[in-house]
């Protein structure tokens, strides 16, 4: 539960905004430290026309018989709109959420069901989008061969068959994937796999815990290739853990919907992130310190600053309401950290609810992530795949 400033039983009722982040299950503090940033941020900057906000996430702790529970807790919360959920039962905690016709603005897309459900405002297209921007990456860099090492289940499996259709046109050559037990805790037989593969570069396609993991197995076997993940992956301590500098991450291939945090002299945004998340430490959330922040803070703080920006401009602020003016809204603020975002559009077939389709290539440079390049752009664009 995110904290609240409130003006007391007397004041304002605060509006609602609902999460689902196993923060238990997938070990991510750092998603509730940014949560709670947010509100204490926008609180002490008024509130949304004087009424606080407030973040109430419900941890279905990767278990499949919590996620239905939490979802309608939500739904009986009366929450206005969820941020950034990143459940890996969505499949199941979505459809509740859109009969109920809450909006899920910036959810992880890990499933169909954020791709494609009326209710969904994704901020990028999940692993699959990411991909087509390493791809895009590569290309630029002349790196021609990839490895994938994934989980042995159906998305893992998924993200190895669509990699192949996205390497054709980059002109890239697929080496056969790793599929790893979902189970596994040694990965020195994949990373094994994939140095011997002779691949230039290797997208572990995994839980951020799992892929540090692979990489520092891959660091064991002397491995030379490099690495392509989505940026936010990794926190200053993961990247320092694998070896900084000196580890496998340097000058590797990311791509993401969001700037790095080291970019603020492009992205005022960015300065009053770090300013909020400071503020939350200082509070006393050790999960807000700097060595934790990654990309997937700045997320979760960007989806409520974009809700309750939003809000702000309703007469009535409530679901039904949010949702409509998400629907009909020629762009909403995202604090200029993305190109101007029309959520109501309309995206590709296979995603129709990924309206925003551009971002920015990073890559690690003496153990820091930094942009790579300031113009962002559509990787299925630049494929020629459309989008």
């Amino acid at each position: 539960m995110a904290v609240a400033c409130s003006d007391g039983p007397s004041g304002p009722s605060p509006i609602r905004i609902g999460a689902l982040v196993p923060v238990v299950g997938l070990g991510l503090p750092y998603y509730t430290a940014a949560f709670n940033a947010a509100v204490r941020g926008v609180n002490n900057r008024g509130g949304v026309n004087g009424r606080p906000i407030v973040v109430e996430n419900c941890d279905d702790r990767t278990d499949p018989n919590q996620a239905q529970t939490c979802a309608r807790k939500l739904v009986r919360d009366r929450v206005i709109a969820t941020a950034a959920n990143i459940s890996a039962f969505s499949m199941v905690e979505a459809p509740i959420l859109d009969e109920a016709g809450i909006p899920q603005v910036g959810s992880e897309a890990l499933s169909p069901e954020d791709l494609t459900l009326p209710t969904a405002f994704p901020l990028d297209g999940g692993i699959v989008h990411q991909l087509a921007g390493g791809i895009v990456g590569m290309k630029r860099r002349s790196l021609r061969s990839l490895f994938i090492a994934t989980f042995d289940t159906p998305p893992g499996r998924i993200v190895a068959q669509t990699a192949a259709q996205l390497v054709r046109p980059a002109g890239i050559t697929l080496a056969v994937p790793a599929y790893i037990p979902l189970a596994a805790t040694d990965f020195a037989p994949y990373a094994q796999a994939a140095v011997q593969s002779k691949a230039e570069v290797v997208f572990p396609a995994m839980t951020p815990a799992a892929t540090v993991q692979f990489i520092l197995a891959a660091r064991r076997a002397g491995a030379r290739f490099l690495i392509l993940v989505p940026y936010g992956e990794f926190t200053p301590a993961d990247i320092a853990l694998m070896g900084g500098a000196a580890g496998p991450t340097e000058n590797d291939v990311q791509w993401s919907s969001l700037p790095p945090l080291s970019a603020t002299d492009r992205f005022p945004a960015l300065q009053t992130f770090q300013a909020d998340m400071d503020a939350e430490l200082a509070a006393g959330d050790e999960a807000a310190a700097p060595a934790l922040r990654n990309g997937g803070s700045l997320h979760a703080w960007l989806c409520v600053q974009i809700i309750a920006r939003l809000a702000a401009t309703l007469p009535t602020v409530d679901a039904p309401s949010m949702l409509q003016a998400l629907r009909t809204a020629p762009a909403v603020d995202t604090l200029s950290l993305t190109p101007p975002w029309s959520p109501g559009a309309t995206g590709p077939p296979t995603m129709p609810r990924v309206t925003q389709l551009y971002g920015y290539l990073v890559t690690q440079r003496n153990g820091v992530d930094l942009l790579a390049d300031p113009t962002p752009f559509n990787p299925f664009l630049a494929l020629g795949l459309g989008g």
